[in-house]
């Protein structure tokens, strides 16, 4: 599972050597500003990922890489059993990052309140 780490300047999201194997992608570090908000995300959430270019997509059990679909791009990187949290962008190379953490929850209201400044 991604480990996040959240300061007064940016969401880091730290990912495991198979992890970057999976999405075919590095260490992400986003600046608080460039968030919009983050949520939560129920059962079938990956049906609205779009095409992976380029991951891994095993549904159910493991979902990485870059999705793209119409005016959204977005990185994932979950597997079962996490939570999936996602975490909304504005100005950057993505437009949302998903991500399985087993407290999401607790990270969208961690995100959200770093980003509302209370």
């Amino acid at each position: 599972m991604p480990q996040l780490t959240i300061d007064e300047k940016a969401l880091h999201v730290g990912l495991s050597a198979g992890e970057k194997l999976a999405a075919l992608h590095g260490n992400i570090d986003v600046p608080l500003s460039q968030i919009t908000g983050a949520e939560v995300l129920g059962k079938g959430w990956w049906l609205g990922l779009g095409i992976r270019v380029p991951g891994t997509g095993l549904p159910g059990l493991v979902i990485a890489g870059t999705y793209i679909k119409a005016g959204d791009r977005g990185f994932a990187s979950w597997t079962r059993p996490n939570q999936v949290l996602q975490v909304n962008l504005d100005g950057h190379k993505y437009t949302r990052l998903v991500l399985g953490v087993p407290n999401a929850e607790e990270w969208a209201d961690t995100i959200n309140a770093y980003i509302t400044g209370c």
